[in-house]
């Protein structure tokens, strides 16, 4: 076996020619790949705690609060004390950021068609059950 077929290696060829076409198609909006996620994340649990948004975009706080600093400056994200603890910030989509991650979702269904299209329902399973276990695995 070469080191091309080992699995980190495909994990690694799939993952980067994901986020290279994803990245170009971005661009044309003025964002990447992983504002778009953390825009996504966001319009699915709005209101969440910072480390939160960490977790679910598997990233690190540092990344996370350079990316919100940025959008903020933009005007598309606001982040607020939590009323429970005074420490945590809870980060919330503006109204702009709201009509930005609305128009980025829309334009990033010919991406999703396409990644859908490549396996059948069972093989997608199948992939996302392995995936699970392998992250598994790892921690």
């Amino acid at each position: 076996m070469t080191v091309e077929d080992t699995i980190p290696m495909r994990l690694r060829r799939t993952y980067l020619t994901m986020h290279r076409v994803a990245q170009a198609h971005f661009a044309e909006f003025g964002v990447t790949v992983d504002q778009y996620v953390l825009l996504s994340v966001l319009a699915d649990a709005e209101g969440i705690i910072q480390n939160e948004l960490s977790e679910r975009m598997s990233s690190d706080a540092n990344t996370i609060g350079a990316m919100l600093r940025l959008l903020e400056q933009k005007n598309v994200i606001r982040r607020e004390p939590s009323k429970n603890d005074r420490r945590a910030l809870r980060v919330y989509l503006t109204a702009s950021g709201k009509r930005l991650q609305k128009k980025l979702a829309r334009h990033s269904s010919q991406i999703h068609e396409t990644l859908e299209a490549a396996l059948t329902p069972r093989k997608k399973q199948i992939l996302l059950n392995s995936l699970e276990a392998i992250t598994q695995a790892l921690k």
